[in-house]
This record gives C-alpha cells, sequence and structure tokens, in this order.
C-alpha cells in the first residue's frame, strides 16, 4: 500500500527525491478503508510534488530544484509533478471504495463538493474542466488526484488560493500532458488563483461548506 518510505537520488538529474510521504493527509491514508472523511489543510512551506507515475526527467527544472534547495516528494496519486505553497489549500477525501462506480464518477462527485463549498461563499464562474480541474474564468485554480485500492478511494486538490505562477514557471517544464481546455498555454497564461480573480477565501467558512457537503454527498 502507498506510500513507501525511503529516499533516493535520479542520478542523471542529481534531485534527491523523498519516497516518505509525510504531508498531513497522509494519516488519512494510513488508515485506509477504517478512514472515512475529509480534510483541509494549507502547506507549511514551499515543494515540489511529483506523480505516482512522474518522469521527473520530463517534468522537472532540476537545476532550478537544486539551486533553491527545494524539496520533492512523491505522492501515490496520479498526475504530473505540481508545486505546493502556504498559498494554497489542499482538499483530501477518503471513502470506502464502490466497485461499481467509475473513476470519473469519484472525481466528478469529489470536484462538484469543492465547486458547491465554493460557490456557497460567493465564488462566480467556476466548473469542472478536463478529468479533474477546476476552473475560474476559463484558468485552472485548482487540480487534483487520486488514489484506488480495492478497499478505500483517496482524493486531494490542491486549491491555488493566493499563489502566483513564478514558481511553477522555475520548477515545472510544460507537462508532458495536458487537458484540451489548456490548448497549449503556458503556466503563467493557464494558470490563476482566486486571489488574482479577485475572489477573497475564509479558509474556515469553505471548510464548514465543505463539511455540509460532505454529510449531503458521502454519509
Amino acid at each position: 500500500m502507498w506510500p513507501q518510505t525511503g529516499r533516493y537520488i535520479y542520478k542523471a538529474m542529481n534531485i534527491q527525491i523523498s519516497e516518505d510521504y509525510n504531508l498531513p493527509d497522509s494519516e488519512m491514508l494510513r488508515s485506509g478503508n477504517s478512514y472515512k472523511g475529509l480534510m483541509v489543510w494549507v502547506p507549511e512551506n514551499l515543494m515540489v510534488v511529483v506523480g505516482k507515475g512522474s518522469d521527473p526527467t520530463e517534468e522537472l527544472m532540476s537545476e532550478n530544484i537544486m539551486l533553491d534547495h527545494v524539496p520533492v516528494i512523491r505522492r501515490g496519486t496520479g498526475g504530473c509533478a505540481v508545486v505546493l505553497s502556504p498559498d494554497m489549500a489542499v482538499v483530501s477525501f477518503i471513502v470506502e471504495n464502490d466497485t461499481d462506480k467509475k473513476q470519473n464518477e469519484y472525481f466528478r462527485e469529489f470536484v462538484n463538493a469543492i465547486i458547491n463549498a465554493l460557490k456557497k461563499i460567493g465564488i462566480e464562474n467556476i466548473e469542472m474542466k478536463g478529468i479533474s480541474d477546476i476552473a475560474i474564468n476559463g484558468l485552472k485554480v485548482a487540480g487534483s488526484s487520486i488514489f484506488r485500492s480495492k478497499d478505500f478511494v483517496f482524493f486531494h486538490s490542491i486549491i491555488n488560493i493566493a499563489g502566483n505562477t513564478r514558481p511553477m514557471e522555475r520548477y515545472l517544464k510544460f507537462p508532458p500532458r495536458q487537458p484540451d481546455y489548456r490548448m497549449n498555454r503556458s503556466h503563467k497564461d493557464f494558470v490563476t488563483s482566486f486571489k488574482e480573480q479577485g475572489c477573497e477565501i475564509d479558509i474556515h467558512e469553505f471548510e464548514e461548506n465543505l463539511k455540509a457537503e460532505w454529510l449531503l454527498r458521502f454519509v
């Protein structure tokens, strides 16, 4: 079961990547299917997190990462590499696996719960785009990934509250895979934040709305 522990070095890039996924929602994973619930948390520092199947040579600006001493962690969910920072919030869900339900259905349910919670605090013009993104005015403001075992489904979504795209431009290459609506746009032209769109988010109010959505949909 994910995650594994340990550290190793990509010799071609000389980047040390931690396989010890120890971010706040790791406790949910350690509990596995005995845990059912949600968590909203804010990263304590800037870091790069690569996906389960990510190839760092294709996705990371290794020289800049080494120069700035940015930690790199591998998660057990899919998708490409991302930047986490204290200007973002992460929503994590874990539920018992329904084997009759397709993965896209889980993405839709989880993402729509987040969208509805945001709408309740007055955020407008947001929608689900691609497989599991949230967009505002056509720009990406949140991305999601999932891990599914025979017993449980774990999902987390990174919501860009106030972060600018400079760290993404410095540490991440153009991704090897992109949703149709990206249309080859650069990080700067594709990604936004709620702050940049003129939206103020009270994290505590958002979390309370999300809990209400959780009770409605998953309990």
